[in-house]
């Protein structure tokens, strides 16, 4: 009486997993065809936004620090007055950021990819270099808003702690902006992020661990 083969002789009903050559530059299937088509063009629908979102912000400023005929504002708390930087930073902190992330991030003739050895490139450093650089952005903006916005008479009724504040406020939120967008991101990014989490699965199979020894 014949008997099963074992499990482990037993032919895998899942196709053999697909190993990337240093050659292979172009995207391999449907799927990352796909996945590079939409990251080759910038997200222009999100680059639209972010400039919507730059607008509002200022709007937002303009109508915080309004102030009547006597030069007094019309709202009085100082504490939401700062929403004004705070709406100025966050937009254009985010325009900073976002701005990079929506550029195109795959080239149909060449798809960079991480090597066998394992990413070797992280997307940290440069995200916070754009933060920072969206920080000292957020806080020059709410500086050259504030002084188109208000006349000097405006501003006398602010205290030194208040315009101070301003400026950290305004800094502080574009710091954060700049961040926003690797949570929210454009198409253009989170189809190239996509693209190497497949292209890093299918070299993940049949990894193996091999020494040398030199004499």
């Amino acid at each position: 009486m014949d008997a099963l083969p074992p499990a482990s002789a037993q032919p895998s009903s899942d196709p053999p997993a697909y190993t990337y050559a240093p050659s292979d530059i172009y995207p391999v299937g449907e799927r990352e065809r796909e996945l590079c088509g939409k990251a080759d063009h910038p997200d222009w629908l999100y680059l639209g936004g972010l400039l919507v979102l730059d607008v509002a912000g200022v709007f937002a400023n303009a109508q915080l620090t309004a102030t009547d005929g006597n030069a007094r504002p019309y709202v009085s708390s100082s504490a939401v007055r700062q929403l004004g930087p705070a709406a100025i930073g966050l937009s254009w902190g985010a325009t900073i950021g976002g701005g990079y992330l929506a550029l195109p991030k795959c080239e149909p003739h060449w798809v960079s990819y991480a090597p066998r050895e394992g990413e070797v490139r992280s997307p940290w450093p440069l995200a916070l270099t754009l933060a920072m650089v969206g920080g000292m952005f957020g806080a020059s903006m709410t500086g050259v808003f504030t002084t188109l916005q208000t006349s000097s008479v405006d501003q006398r009724t602010w205290s030194t702690e208040e315009r101070a504040a301003r400026l950290w406020i305004g800094g502080a939120t574009g710091f954060i902006g700049a961040l926003l967008p690797y949570v929210i991101p454009p198409r253009t990014w989170s189809a190239a992020r996509e693209l190497a989490r497949i292209r890093a699965t299918a070299d993940a199979h049949g990894v193996g661990v091999a020494y040398s020894i030199a004499f």
